[in-house]
């Protein structure tokens, strides 16, 4: 399991919630979730543990 990039992932997708607060720009919504879920897809890829052999 990676902690690191895992924890990262999970912060920016907070952080892009959070920003998303704050800005006004068409296609808000759109954007920040897609952005949002792709950060919670990386956090989920990074806690697959590799393959043992």
């Amino acid at each position: 399991m990676k902690k690191g990039p895992m924890m990262i992932c999970i912060l920016l997708s907070a952080a892009v919630q959070m920003i998303g607060l704050t800005v006004d720009f068409p296609w808000k919504g759109i954007t920040l979730w897609t952005l949002s879920v792709l950060f919670l897809l990386m956090a989920a890829y990074f806690t697959k543990s590799p393959a043992k052999n």
